[in-house]
Parts: structure tokens; sequence; C-alpha cells
């Protein structure tokens, strides 16, 4: 099939774009009261849909409180709502009626719905139920609160700086997971961006929107339009060339090999902001290659971002499991990256030790963390082989924080690992007197997971050796 003349009005995202964005919580939303009522719509009702969606207060299908906006995109709104009857926040996602004109475009929409909910993956973001308001469907879905990739991507291009590599690939490493368990399923997702993946609580990674670019490409190929975000959107696709049924999820990979492409070197492959190009030259040109980006990005990882890339489906990496496992690959074989670290997390709080210990799991591919619930265990654990790391409570049974920190100190071994003291009660004296006993950081619970993660990375670049260089990467010196 010959190539496609597009316009930029051609091309539709089905998620929020990057500039549009913003982060709500429930505890900044209100719900407005009326006349001591709120405004209930249900099926055949009639809803006042604005800009922003439906009016806080506003109750559909009695059960879903309205509590202000989340984001908007090219389908229509997500809005923050509390589910009156589980008394759980969850995001409303609002379709615009004109993607559902058509009986048999709503049935589509229905039968998406269904697959998207037997998708049930940690890495996925859930969908809870489907419904009507009137002519206005909706899919009720996982509140995730947080962040999406993109707003973590800027707050490293904001200030010049490049995002690190064991976080991008912690991020990467989570969204593979969750693309693979949607193919699983017998869907795709085909809006692939940063964007469209959430950072929760414990560095949790979500995919967000899956197989709703599935039912909008359907009707408005009926149009002459292409499905997607410029940038991200497979060659294949663009030309609108026959894919094999057995390769249409590679469309997917695609998408995942721009993405790791923009964050292990800070920007995307074609880096325009002209929309016509963004279409073009990923059928006209090669990207480049990420380490020539990012110099000191391992060389290892440019075949795996590439293949991934490849613009013929039929030589490009064939899943999203075999792309995850690549970049594992890519990472173990880098000089300095052979032992994985060593972990110890103390907290006599199960739920908090537990999510801790996610929290690192997903932020350091490969980790062995070791968890236990006091201070003694503690210190045995370290006495049994050294880690390079120690997360410790400070009030816990057994020997407690401060003791802790000095009996590790003691000793030749334990003088050179980084201690990390997490506490609910400390304060500015006890962080004098753990400072003055050695220990390298002190956080307050609740911790926020993007904290404890850049501090434990923090103190062990400064700790660890630095990893050997590569032969390619002396060869650049001068």
């Amino acid at each position: 099939m010959g190539r496609k003349t597009f316009r930029a009005s051609d091309v539709m995202s089905t998620t929020p774009s990057q500039p549009h964005e913003r982060e709500v919580s429930a505890a900044d939303a209100t719900v407005e009261v009326v006349g001591g009522s709120t405004t209930a719509v249900g099926r055949g009702g009639a809803p006042q849909i604005g800009a922003d969606g439906l009016a806080a207060g506003t109750v559909v299908d009695a059960t879903y409180r309205v509590l202000g906006p989340l984001g908007h995109g090219g389908m229509g709104v997500v809005l923050l709502a509390r589910d009156l009857k589980l008394e759980r926040d969850v995001a409303l996602k609002l379709v615009r009626p004109e993607f559902v004109l058509r009986e048999t475009t709503r049935a589509r929409l229905l039968s998406e719905a269904r697959a998207m909910a037997r998708v049930h993956h940690e890495n996925v973001v859930e969908v809870y139920a489907f419904g009507e308001i009137g002519d206005v469907p909706y899919i009720v879905m996982e509140y995730v609160p947080g962040q999406t990739v993109a707003l973590w991507l800027r707050t490293f291009t904001d200030r010049d700086a490049l995002p690190p590599i064991d976080e991008a690939l912690g991020i990467l490493d989570q969204v593979c997971r969750g693309v693979a368990a949607i193919h699983a399923a017998g869907t795709v997702h085909r809006d692939l961006k940063p964007s469209n993946v959430l950072v929760g609580t414990a560095f949790r990674v979500a995919v967000a929107d899956l197989g709703l670019a599935r039912v909008v490409e359907r009707t408005e190929a009926e149009r002459g339009m292409t499905v997607g975000t410029p940038g991200y959107i497979a060659p294949e696709i663009l030309t609108g060339s026959a894919v094999e049924p057995d390769a249409v999820q590679r469309a997917d990979v695609y998408s995942l090999g721009v993405m790791a492409f923009e964050l292990l070197t800070g920007i995307r492959p074609f880096d325009t902001s002209d929309v016509k190009e963004l279409l073009t030259q990923p059928i006209d040109r090669a990207p480049p290659t990420p380490s020539d980006v990012r110099p000191e990005l391992p060389s290892a990882f440019d075949a795996v971002v590439l293949t991934a890339m490849a613009r013929d489906p039929a030589v490009r990496t064939p899943t999203a499991a075999a792309f995850r496992r690549a970049l594992l690959e890519a990472r173990d074989s880098v000089p300095g990256t052979q032992r994985p670290l060593r972990i110890l997390v103390a907290d006599d709080d199960d739920d908090f030790r537990a999510l801790i210990t996610e929290t690192i799991r997903h932020a350091f591919p490969g980790a062995v963390v070791v968890a236990v619930g006091d201070g003694d265990a503690a210190l045995a654990a370290c006495d049994a082989r050294r880690p390079d790391l120690a997360i410790i409570d400070l009030k816990m049974p057994g020997l407690n924080g401060v003791e802790l920190t000095m009996a590790i100190r003691a000793s030749d071994e334990g003088a050179r690992v980084p201690i990390l003291v997490v506490t609910a009660h400390g304060g500015a004296p006890d962080w004098r007197l753990l400072s003055s006993l050695g220990a390298d950081g002190f956080l307050v619970k609740p911790i926020d997971p993007f904290a404890l993660v850049a501090l434990a990375r923090r103190t062990l670049r400064e700790s660890l050796p630095p990893p050997a260089k590569s032969r390619r990467e002396s060869m650049r010196e001068p």
C-alpha cells in the first residue's frame, strides 16, 4: 500500500497531551454542594459536560461522586471521583459522544472495556466498570495517585539534566511487564507514550488507557484518520501497510522502543515540533544511535533499543517480554553491574516494610533485598554479609535505629555501609545524633517514594566505586 498523505488534524492522541497535564490529589479536590444537595445523573440523564467534564459534586449512577478533573485528551476528559459504595477513589473517563455515534461502535467500546477488565496486573491500571450517562459512555478505572512518566522525565529535562539510567530502566522494566500482560489478554494498546504511563506509590509503574485507541482507530478509519501520538506511532501504521495478525502487537513494541530511547537519552529519537516531520521521519530516516546522543550510556543498549524501533515489523523485537529481557541483559553486560546490589530493610511495621521493599525492588531491578522486623535481626544480617545500603527504622524492637547505627559503624566493614534512617516520630535532635554517629540520611514517615529512591541513589553513588569503563568509553577519552 502506498504512503498516506497526512495533515496535523488527521492524527489523534487518545490521552492528554503533555502541556495540559495536571496532577490532582484527593486532598486537593473539593466537592461543591449547592443548597445542601448534589447533582445526580445516570443512564438516560442529561449531564452538563463542560471543558472539565462534570461539575464537582455530581453523582454518576448513584455511585461515583465527581471530585475534580485529572486531565484532558482527544477522547474526552478524565475525572477524579469517589466510589460511594466501595469507599475508594477512582478515575472516571468520559468518552466524547462523537466517537461512538454508531451503535456498532458503542458495542465495540463495550467489548474493549470487557477485554481491558480482564487484564489484572500490578503494572496495568485496572478497569472497574463501564456505563453511560445519556449519550456519553464512561469507564471507571483504578486511580493511581502520583505523576506520569512524562512529568517525571520533565523534572530532569527542565533543568538540563539526564534521567538516571537505573531509574529509567526500572520504569521500562515495569512498563514492559504491563504491556506483556495486555498482549497476553489478547488486546493491544496502540498509544503507548510517557504521558500514558503513571508512576505511583512505592515507585509502582502502571500503563493506562489500554485498548481505547483500538476502538477509536476503527471509528476514525472511516474518516481517513490515523490514531496515536506523533513520534510514537509505528511506521507500518503510518504507511497503512498490511500487517500479519501475529505481528500486530509489534506496533506496541515500537512505541516501547521510542519510550526507551527517550528515557535513556532525555530526548525523543525524532525530536521536532513539526507534526508533519514526526509523521514522515520514522518512515524516511533511521533513528540516531542512543549512545551517540548520550555518550555515557553503555553501548550495550544501542542494538536493543534500535531493534525495537526497526521499521520492518518482521525484524523488530517480537514481544514486550523479549524487549524487557534484552534490556535486562544489556544492563547485566555492562562492566560494574555484574554483582547485584544488596539492600537491608529493617522495620517492625509489616506494611511499611513491604512498601519500602517493593519501592527498592522496582527502583533497583535485580537488587537483593533483605527485609527484617527488628534491630537484632538487622545486625545479624549485616554481620553475615555486608549490605550496599541499609534502610532502618528509628524505633523498633531489639536494637533501635540509634543503637543499630552505632553497632554497624563499630566494625570496619560496617563503616562503609550507607545508612538511611526512617521514623514516624523523630525530629531534628534525632537527626543530629544520627548524623554524628555516621548515618547518611534521615526521612520522616509517611515517606515519598521518589524522595527515598533519590536519596538511596545519591548515597549509593557516593559509596560505590565507579563502574569500570568499557573499551568504547575509554577510546572516547582524549
